[in-house]
């Protein structure tokens, strides 16, 4: 069950429930005051009687109007978020489209200019549509937090040789054979924000990965050779757009690779390391 519906269901038994206490003293002050005037046969008695008639039904009545009011506001603001959402994934998938064509096109020119001048300024080019690119499905993934995730078995180390093609100039050793079970996307993102903390932020020039199956979890070390993590790294994982430093980037990146990891199961972690930065992910071991 997602936020908005839990939100909208909980109004809606607030809205029963204090209607229904409110019907109910309605309904036995009203009995009280009938056995008073019953009784005592004065005029004080059917006075009550009216007060406590008037004063029950615009007390419900308010809850309704209040409760009715509250349920629409939830309703708009879901119907809200979903048109916000609709048209930014939209945006996103057009964009990185534009950017996929303009990273190929990019790409192309290397090639052709292969030891000229030129080249240093293409490949800043292409590392800065890949950045882009990145950002870009973080920002989906920060917007969508209840988008669905597939359980499925997936080879992490392919999936890290493919995000390293993203840093050529990065050296990424991986070891092969490490699969688990989670969603192929998702994974792939957390892996490319990884290597590029790593080239970007950390300066590094080198980043193994590596990893070992313990009590049915892949535990997976990303580790590199940089500068180390700045002070304060660690509470970048659980709040977002927090920058530990002038050279952080949007401070999402971590919090949204802790944040999919939890949701596949598993969690993100920082390892203690005599330099750079080691980063372990957990997963649950793939089935077979």
């Amino acid at each position: 069950m997602s936020r908005d519906t839990l939100r909208y269901t909980l109004a809606v038994l607030w809205l029963v429930v204090t209607v229904s206490l409110a019907a109910w003293w309605l309904a036995f002050g009203l009995s009280q005051a009938r056995e008073l005037a019953h009784d005592a046969g004065n005029a004080r008695a059917a006075q009550v009687q009216r007060m406590l008639l008037w004063e029950g039904i615009v007390f419900i009545a308010l809850l309704m109007t209040g409760g009715t009011a509250l349920l629409y506001a939830i309703r708009r603001e879901r119907e809200r978020r979903k048109q916000v959402q609709d048209f930014f994934t939209a945006f996103t998938h057009d964009l990185k489209t534009s950017l996929a064509s303009v990273r190929l096109q990019a790409e192309g020119l290397q090639e052709d200019l292969d030891g000229h001048a030129p080249r240093q300024s293409l490949d800043r080019l292409t590392s800065d549509t890949v950045r882009l690119e990145l950002q870009l499905d973080n920002a989906l993934h920060f917007a969508e937090p209840g988008a669905r995730l597939q359980a499925e078995r997936v080879d992490i180390s392919a999936l890290a040789e493919r995000a390293a093609l993203d840093w050529p100039g990065l050296d990424v050793s991986v070891q092969p054979g490490l699969v688990g079970t989670g969603d192929e996307r998702a994974l792939l993102g957390i892996l490319r924000n990884l290597l590029q903390n790593a080239a970007v932020h950390g300066h590094a020039s080198k980043v193994v990965v590596t990893g070992d199956v313990r009590h049915g979890r892949l535990m997976v070390r990303v580790a590199d050779d940089g500068v180390g993590a700045p002070d304060g790294m660690q509470r970048t994982l659980t709040v977002p757009f927090e920058r530990v430093s002038p050279t952080s980037g949007t401070g999402v990146g971590l919090y949204i690779a802790q944040r999919l990891l939890t949701r596949m199961g598993g969690r993100l972690t920082l390892a203690p390391a005599p330099s750079g930065v080691s980063i372990v992910i957990e997963l649950r071991e793939a089935v077979s």
